[in-house]
């Protein structure tokens, strides 16, 4: 399988692909470029906002807003006018963090992870906005945190990068993350797995950085498919569409000096029709 671009605008970091459902926008960001974009699945136009502040991750809300995770910490946006309002800040005492990816969890919440812009990579946490407004710290001691995804309400998936992991862990519905039930290897395959999503059946679908590829792995880490790219760094992934049957793509440049031409793609959005079916992305439950 080989996924082509959806999009001729490139980012640096391209990331967060997002489906919004009651919109039929997909949504993503760039991380250092200080933008949101998104794109209509039924015609294919594509609009854009340059931030403020630099985004990690977002998650759709009503009325064609927006949660963005950024480095102040989470702000809700509204895509009509482009203003945002902080809803809560998280690490504030801490300059040299920001955040890097996320989702909503099953009840609507959501939960991103920090991690530092400086060597070492060691003390990143992952946080979650509580329907009150206060902010929980649900697991820490991350390098550089990633895809992360629920199988079930009381489950997740969870990636930090350089551990070349993926973990599933007990996921209770109050307090932090559980113990680790399990984890798979990935380190067999080229490249260091970044974001994730979830199709119908369970199993993984998982962006390798600097793999040139999107992974489709079975709950016990058996290989099932594998979608080839043009350019070496995907980033992460979601099904989209009413019938969750296409898989958007984002991925990130080589090299942000690379000008913008037909032949390196890289930093576009892709798109892979006729998938399998993937599960929806949660909103946030304002």
């Amino acid at each position: 399988m080989r996924a082509e671009p959806a999009d001729l605008h490139r980012l640096d970091l391209g990331e967060g692909p997002t489906w919004d459902a009651a919109t039929g926008r997909l949504y993503w960001i760039g991380i250092p470029d200080r933008r949101l974009r998104w794109l209509d699945h039924r015609t294919g136009a594509t609009a854009g906002l340059e931030l403020p502040v630099m985004p990690g991750a977002l998650a759709p809300a009503r009325d064609g807003r927006v949660l963005l995770a950024t480095e102040r910490g989470f702000e809700l946006l509204d895509t009509a006018d482009g203003t945002s309002r902080l809803l809560a800040p998280v690490e504030a005492d801490r300059p040299d963090r920001r955040m890097n990816d996320g989702a909503c969890d099953p009840y609507g919440r959501m939960v991103a992870g920090t991690m530092r812009t400086t060597e070492p990579l060691a003390d990143g946490r992952l946080h979650r906005l509580e329907p009150d407004g206060t902010v929980t710290t649900v697991l820490g001691g991350l390098a550089v945190p990633n895809g992360l995804a629920w199988p079930e309400p009381d489950r997740l998936w969870y990636i930090d990068s350089p551990t070349r992991r993926i973990d599933l862990y007990e996921y209770p519905e109050h307090g932090p993350v559980g113990p680790l039930i399990r984890s798979l290897d990935v380190s067999h395959l080229p490249g260091v797995p970044d974001g994730m999503t979830l199709d119908a059946d369970g199993n993984l679908w998982v962006a390798f950085w600097d793999g040139a590829a999107v992974h489709c792995l079975t709950p016990t880490g058996r290989l099932l498919a594998t979608v080839e790219f043009p350019v070496p760094r995907p980033t992460s992934c979601t099904f989209a569409g009413p019938d969750l049957t296409t898989l958007y793509i984002t991925t990130a440049r080589t090299t942000r000096t690379t000008p913008d031409t037909p032949d390196d793609p890289s930093g576009r959005l892709f798109r892979l029709d006729h998938t399998t079916p993937g599960r929806p992305d949660h909103p946030w439950n304002e």
